[in-house]
């Protein structure tokens, strides 16, 4: 559990939500967005009532972590960003923090290691609501 932690705060502090400010602010950003996202309401909304892009996203990581499905846990937020509803996907496998960003319409949202939208996104994105999860490991 530590080393799950541990490499999760590592992320978070090498990929996501960087700037040129200092690694300090990095971190209170990446713990701010993350404990919304802990936080955020359940609205348990079912696989078939999801967008198609959406589903198919769940499909291509359940193969891609078919093996591994007891030990991971996906969650997917839907949010508000700059007056747009906003998908991310949280899996607990991944190697950067905010890859799995998306638009309404399925538009991948990617930012550079120096491009500040990144922080603004993590202190300016809302209304975050768990609206499916899948996988047996822990969050």
């Amino acid at each position: 559990m530590k080393k799950l932690n541990f490499l999760v705060l590592l992320c978070m502090v090498a990929i996501g939500c960087s700037n040129n400010s200092s690694t300090d602010s990095k971190i209170i950003d990446s713990n701010t967005f993350m404990n919304q996202l802990k936080s955020a309401p359940s609205a348990g909304v079912s696989k078939e009532n999801l967008p198609e892009w959406l589903i198919g996203k769940i499909n291509e990581i359940k193969i891609i972590h078919s093996k591994d499905i007891s030990i991971i846990k996906v969650r997917i937020y839907k949010g508000e960003w700059k007056n747009r509803t906003v998908y991310y996907i949280f899996d607990s496998f991944q190697s950067c923090m905010f890859c799995e960003v998306y638009y309404d319409n399925g538009t991948n949202i990617v930012w550079t290691a120096n491009d500040i939208a990144s922080d603004i996104f993590c202190t300016t994105s809302k209304n975050w609501v768990l609206i499916y999860e899948f996988g047996e490991g822990i969050y």
